[in-house]
């Protein structure tokens, strides 16, 4: 899909309705689009958390001489 710049007569084709969504010549805009993850995504993302909360344990421990 090629691209081209905005013109001043652009800006007639841009509508808002009473909730505040963007259209572009009466088709919604989409802003923005979710990411859903599966099962095993999650659990990969969870533990990756995990460890990062584990990992940074120990030098927050060393700056505040905990150990």
């Amino acid at each position: 899909m090629s691209r081209k710049p905005m013109s001043w007569n652009d800006f007639g084709n841009l509508e808002v309705d009473e909730a505040g969504r963007l259209y572009w010549n009466g088709k919604a805009v989409v802003l923005r689009q979710r990411i859903t993850l599966g099962t095993w995504e999650l659990a990969i993302a969870g533990a990756a958390a995990v460890a990062a909360v584990v990992g940074s344990t120990f030098p927050i421990g060393v700056h505040f001489q905990w150990w």
